[in-house]
């Protein structure tokens, strides 16, 4: 079932691919979740109602404070320059030109934050730094925002292209660096054109803190181009990336609808929405992120159990023949060497040479049947059965191991109910747990010095629709707190053991509808009970032998 699950992931993961060019597991291609949608939603609400709160006392006055642009714009710098990290590394991943030009926006944020600060009038001089004039920070503002507008607006446009065949694909590092290079050379270019050409700049400001006519309408040109990013994205959405990516482009119109005269409510206001535009996509690039390695973890270790657990099962097989075989290969080595003994004499004792070997030929072909019953057990498909006989069953392995009895000095008794009803099941496999059975009660009986070593196997109903096979023994017992972990496979107090027997014998079992227990016998010994399912009947599909 797990190989058909991780099967079926595999499919959906090689299909999405096809479609996107990358995995599913990207932020690009991921997509949202309700949970997403109703915490974007909830965002998105709070700046709108922040937006209606602020609007009509935006041009109240506030004392002015020279340190508030530099700290902030630290912060966003700082903010937008491992967002844009963030990104370049997702791009090296996915190779999405979209996820390109974002980081770039991102990284020209980060640059041109820097001397828009250190331009800004009373910051650092009553002027600014860089040889700033009255326009150069007004201007160094709007670059900044209608940069970052239309990086959102070529992400949207090009989210969706596959990215190029493997052959056309440039060096990431190339790429990367040549994006760094050309977004630095054109912050300067731009911080090189407001400053040197300021006096040749349109006039955005009348003085340090008053707007022109014409710099109330850039900022309002600014923000169609975000409205137009939006409506873009939106239309485009797919991702939880595009989905937060709204709310950035949310945040960047109610900064923009917010610029008025500096040092007022709207002022301050509009630079925290600046914060807020910032922060998003890197706080949801790290969350997204480590939930997705959260999931691979899950994913990788759901793989290492099924790899353990096909692991186990190979310890398993491996355990359980080499515990079935150990017994009959033991007495197939015993017998052929008392049989050379015999022919070696003079005259040789034919007479006993013919039952060891046909002894031997007996245990060859129980090894021959063990094999069998363990591949018939590991089988997923279906499984050889038909009708059996209780109390045949528990004669057969009797006799099968009437010598180990005698050699053990063992008194084996029955007590058969008449009669029994036919059970369905797998005669072999059942009869390995008989003889499991029986052999642990020899073996637990050898411990025992004193007293008798007696055996008692019996048949009897179990309720209305189950038949019980009893075996007890008279040896020292089951300790009270061991009654289950003895079922546990590799569990064992044998010296050389490798405690699979009674772990197949329960899987058995359970197979066969019914269950295995032990428990302490009156005598002291032990008693395991395994209960079948009755099967009047004998189905078509399930007599195959």
């Amino acid at each position: 079932m797990a190989r058909g699950v991780y099967s079926a992931r595999a499919e959906v993961s090689s299909a999405s691919r096809e479609q996107r060019g990358g995995p599913t597991l990207a932020l690009i291609n991921l997509p949202p979740t309700a949970k997403q949608k109703w915490s974007a939603l909830a965002v998105v609400a709070v700046i709108v109602v922040a937006l209606g709160l602020l609007a009509p006392f935006s041009v109240t006055p506030l004392p002015r404070i020279p340190a508030f642009v530099p700290n902030l714009n630290a912060t966003i710098s700082v903010t937008d320059l491992i967002t844009a990290l963030l990104l370049f590394a997702q791009y090296s991943m996915y190779r999405s030109r979209a996820l390109l030009v974002l980081a770039t926006g991102y990284l020209f944020t980060a640059f041109i934050v820097i001397p828009h600060a250190l331009t800004f009038p009373g910051a650092f001089s009553p002027t600014g730094l860089l040889g700033a004039g009255l326009q150069t920070a007004a201007w160094l503002y709007t670059f900044w925002h209608l940069g970052f507008a239309i990086a959102l607006m070529l992400y949207a446009w090009l989210k969706d292209e596959a990215p190029p065949a493997r052959a056309a694909q440039s060096p990431i590092g190339l790429t990367i660096a040549a994006c760094v290079s050309i977004t630095f050379g054109f912050v300067c270019t731009l911080v090189w054109l407001t400053t040197a050409g300021d006096r040749f700049m349109p006039r955005l400001f009348v003085s340090q803190t008053e707007l022109s006519a014409l710099g109330s309408y850039v900022p309002s040109t600014v923000m169609a181009v975000s409205v137009l990013a939006f409506i873009l994205l939106w239309v485009r959405r797919r991702s939880v990336l595009d989905l937060w990516l709204m709310v950035v482009a949310s945040s960047l119109i109610g900064e923009l609808a917010l610029t008025v005269v500096r040092f007022s409510l709207g002022f301050y206001a509009s630079r925290v929405f600046s914060l807020v535009t910032s922060t998003i996509v890197l706080f949801i690039l790290l969350a997204e992120s480590a939930r997705l390695y959260a999931r691979l973890a899950d994913a990788h270790t759901a793989l290492r159990g099924e790899s353990s657990n096909k692991m186990m099962n190979i310890g398993a097989v491996v355990a359980s023949l080499a515990h079935e075989v150990r017994q009959p290969l033991t007495a197939i080595v015993m017998r052929a060497d008392s049989a050379a003994r015999d022919l070696e004499r003079k005259p040789p004792n034919i007479q006993k040479v013919r039952p060891a070997l046909a002894h031997i030929v007996a245990d060859g072909e129980r090894i021959s049947q063990t094999f069998d019953n363990i591949g018939d057990l590991f089988k997923n498909g279906k499984r050889s059965r038909a009708a059996i006989d209780v109390n045949d069953l528990t004669i057969g392995a009797l006799r099968i191991l009437r010598d180990d009895l005698k050699t053990h000095r063992v008194t084996a008794r029955t007590d058969l109910m008449p009669a029994p009803p036919t059970i369905i099941g797998h005669q072999g496999q059942l009869q390995e747990v008989l003889m499991n059975l029986i052999r642990n009660a020899i073996e637990a009986m050898d411990t025992v010095k004193a007293g008798p070593r007696i055996l008692t196997l019996g048949t009897r109903m179990h309720g209305e629709d189950y038949v019980a096979i009893v075996v007890e023994d008279t040896g020292p017992g089951i300790a009270p707190g061991k009654i289950d972990a003895i079922f546990d496979a590799f569990m064992t107090t044998k010296a050389k053991g490798m405690g699979m027997g009674l772990a197949i014998c329960r899987m058995i079992a359970e197979r066969h509808g019914g269950r295995l227990e032990a428990s302490s016998a009156k005598s002291g010994g032990a008693r395991f009970q395994m209960t079948l399912p009755v099967e009047p009947t004998l189905g078509g599909d399930e007599a195959q032998t």
